[in-house]
Formats: C-alpha cells, sequence, structure tokens
C-alpha cells in the first residue's frame, strides 16, 4: 500500500530518453545504434517491413513459412550452420513473424558483435532457397499448426475472430499461419518472387544495442550491408475500413473443459485517439481482483473461472477482446448481459474515477519502463516506433498518451467504439461426450 500511496501522490514521471544514433545508407538501409555499457551483451535486431498482412492471394501464411527459410541457409553459411555457429560462439536467435513485420533478433557477448552482422547481412539478400528445403520447411510449419493452432484447447478462438470481424478483401481476415491447402500450393518461383521483392535494405531497419563501439559499428555495418543492393518495393496492398462485425454471432464446439465466451469489436490503431483509453480501460475492468468485471463475475458471483479485457493494437484495424472461462455450470447469456452491463456501467451511473485511471495509469508506466531494462525490448520499442510513427524518438509522446487520460477520454472511447450491438460474440461449448447428452436428448 505503500508503493500504491507513493504513485498516487506523485506526479507523473518523465519519460527517460533511450539514447540512440541513427542514419541511413545509400541504400536506403535505416540503422540505429543505442549504447549500454552496462553488460557486456548485445542485440542486432533486424526488421523487414513485410508480413502476413503481405501474403500473396490464395497463399496465406507465406510470410510465416518465409521467416522459417531464413535460417536455412545462404552460399557463405551452409544449411544448418547459422544457428550451430552463432551458438558456438556463446550467442543465440530468434524470429517472429506479425501481420505487418518480420523481424529477426540475435543476441550474445559483445565479442561476437562482428559475428551477428556478418551473418545477418548475408542473408538480407543472399539466401539460398531450394526446392529441398521449401519442401521440408512446408511440414515444419504444418506441424506447427497443429500443434499451435488446431489441437491446443480454443485454439479455434484465433481462427474464427479474425473471420467473424473482417471481411474476405480484408487481408486481417486471413490467419497468419494460413491453411494447410494454401501452404501446399507454394511453390519456389512464389519464394524466390517474395524474397526479392521485400527482403531488400531499403525494406529493412537495423537496431545494434548493448556494449560496442559506435564508430567501429557504424563502420562495420556501412562494410557489410552498404553494397546490398537496393529493391523495387510495392506499395502495401489497399484496405477497406470496417467499423461492424461480418458474422455477430456463432458458436462452435471444442475439446475443452469449459464453455468460453468471446466478445470482439473493431477498436482504435494503434497510436489513434482512443487506443491509450481502452488500455487503461481494460485494467478497470479485468486487471486486478478488485477490478470491474473480475471482482462481479470471478470472485462474487463465481460464474467465471477467468476473465481479461484487452486492447490488440494493430496498423491497419485494432480488436477490442474480452475472452471468458466460464465456470461449467453458467448460464452463458447471463454472463454476456454482466459483461455489458458493467462494460456499458462506465458511460452511465458508474463513471471511472479518478483515483481508477491515476492507478491504472501508473500501473501501465511501472510496467513499461521495467520493459525497457531489457536491451532487446529497448530495440525492439524503437524499432516499432520508428515503423509506425516515422520517429524513434517518440518514448516521452507514447508515455504522454497514457498520462493524458482521464475518465471522461474513457467514457468517450467506449461510446465511440464499445456498442454492445457491433460486437462479435464467439461461444465455445465443450464436445458432447459419452457421459454428456446431446443437446435436445
Amino acid at each position: 500500500m505503500l508503493l500504491l500511496s507513493l504513485l498516487l501522490q506523485a506526479p507523473a514521471s518523465a519519460a527517460p530518453n533511450i539514447a540512440y544514433e541513427q542514419f541511413e545508407l545509400d541504400n536506403g538501409l535505416t540503422v540505429l545504434l543505442v549504447e549500454d555499457h552496462r553488460l557486456p551483451k548485445v542485440v542486432v535486431d533486424t526488421w523487414y517491413h513485410v508480413g502476413s498482412y503481405d501474403d500473396p492471394m490464395g497463399a496465406s501464411g507465406f510470410a510465416h513459412l518465409f521467416e522459417h527459410l531464413m535460417f536455412k541457409g545462404t552460399p557463405n553459411v551452409a544449411e544448418g550452420e547459422f544457428d550451430r555457429v552463432m551458438e558456438a560462439a556463446g550467442g543465440s536467435n530468434n524470429a517472429s513473424t506479425g501481420d505487418d513485420i518480420t523481424n529477426y533478433f540475435d543476441w550474445g557477448p559483445s565479442s561476437i558483435l562482428d559475428l551477428l552482422l556478418v551473418m545477418e547481412a548475408d542473408r538480407m539478400t543472399g539466401l539460398d532457397v531450394t526446392q529441398d528445403k521449401l519442401d521440408r520447411e512446408r511440414e515444419v510449419v504444418h506441424n506447427e499448426r497443429r500443434q499451435n493452432w488446431e489441437d491446443p484447447p480454443y485454439a479455434d478462438i484465433w481462427n474464427e475472430i479474425p473471420r467473424m470481424l473482417f471481411p474476405e478483401d480484408h487481408l486481417y481476415y486471413r490467419n497468419g499461419i494460413g491453411t494447410q491447402e494454401e501452404l501446399d500450393a507454394a511453390t519456389l518461383d512464389t519464394v524466390t518472387s517474395f524474397y526479392d521483392t521485400w527482403y531488400v535494405p531499403n525494406n529493412a531497419t537495423l537496431v545494434v544495442a548493448g556494449d560496442f563501439d559506435p564508430a567501429w559499428t557504424a563502420a562495420r555495418i556501412r562494410e557489410l550491408f552498404g553494397p546490398l543492393q537496393v529493391g523495387e518495393v510495392p506499395d502495401h496492398r489497399a484496405y477497406p475500413t470496417v467499423t461492424e462485425p461480418v458474422v455477430r454471432e456463432k458458436t462452435i464446439t471444442d475439446d475443452v473443459q469449459l464453455p468460453a465466451l468471446v466478445m470482439a469489436w473493431h477498436s482504435p490503431v494503434l497510436y489513434e485517439e482512443g487506443d491509450a483509453d481502452l488500455d487503461i480501460y481494460s485494467d478497470l475492468l479485468t486487471g486486478g481482483d478488485d477490478a470491474r468485471i473480475t471482482r462481479r463475475l470471478v470472485i462474487e458471483e463465481q460464474s467465471v473461472q477467468e476473465i481479461h479485457a484487452f486492447q490488440a493494437s494493430a496498423k491497419r484495424g485494432s480488436t477490442y477482446m474480452v475472452m471468458a472461462y466460464l465456470s461449467p455450470d453458467a448460464d452463458i447469456d447471463g454472463v454476456k448481459a454482466a459483461i455489458i452491463e458493467e462494460m456499458q456501467a462506465v458511460i452511465g451511473d458508474a463513471p471511472p474515477t479518478d483515483e481508477e485511471v491515476t492507478i491504472a495509469v501508473r500501473g501501465y508506466e511501472m510496467g513499461f519502463l521495467r520493459r525497457l531494462e531489457s536491451i532487446t525490448s529497448r530495440a525492439e520499442t524503437l524499432q516499432g516506433y520508428l515503423y509506425h510513427t516515422g520517429n524513434p524518438d517518440y518514448l516521452a509522446k507514447d508515455l504522454a498518451r497514457y498520462n493524458a487520460v482521464t475518465p471522461d477520454g474513457i467514457v468517450s472511447a467506449v461510446e465511440t467504439w464499445l456498442d454492445p450491438e457491433k460486437a462479435a460474440v464467439l461461444i465455445v461449448l465443450p464436445e458432447a461426450t459419452e457421459d454428456t447428452p446431446e443437446e435436445g436428448q
């Protein structure tokens, strides 16, 4: 309680400055250098401005498949050697594909910075893709799809919600992992074309963070990445503006123990008005045992075992979601009504209080600043600011969005975006078993 008291009394803290050096190579590669000598560690973080949104038509899951292929070797680094050489030197790596970007990040002791730069420069335009590699990695992705998107309990939620919210001509309609049929249809020519189109220095940003000499590092980056050829990067495809769900309600069954209720809305895109307000609103609803919905449905009524509300911010269309895992005998319609009642109460007889908002904002700020203790997180944060706003020096403005949230701002965001009539409602029921009579029996 002492910490809470100090947070409530203290003025909004000034945002720390992430010091960086920025420059651009003649071929368009944007580079950020972030020095931090507290630990003998470095991170090399590369973003390519392409994601599953840019999957070729009829080839969903392609950007993610290609992320796998980026580890399959070049004429200079044989297949399997990328990981082996890096790990033998004490380093490691990972990657992820999002809707809008694909990132590759390597880390290790500062003594291996040159190795990390050499290997990333080598595969930026020198990848060696063969039919055999494509076939093998396609099977790896098929297994990943089964393990992460088909077999786990409630996994179908993430397949169904995009199709309920977005029309087929919006590329967020497609699941980033892709369908097995469309992955099977991918050809070597499609792979080569995708690589040549998007994996070029003028469609990438490179951040080096940690313990390094900036003059040497800048010179080495120019030496390694500077000769890479510029590509002709196409415009990203246009997308329709969507404000209401395509499918308003759907019920599915799954091999689960408890029924689930998911409600989803279209919401403001990342950094636009209302985005931060809905983040803070989520904390008021389900941010802890004393949050409004959690206190009522989980603690008091015990009709729900677990519930989460969150603003899933994105570049081309965000989603606000409430996900509830119900108690076995709960009345689904009653839980839905209670959730809507609590959500709408903020624009009725129970508006947010100044204290609720202050606690939530300070909690968000503390968590945000704590994450920045990691040099990988700082690299990714600057990458995100540069990509979404064009300005890596956006930290103060980002935190200012949250410190500017007010009860009235939350009310306005809820009124604007979270009309109960514009929700997509997905119900997940446990599959019938021999001990569970089918409906109507």
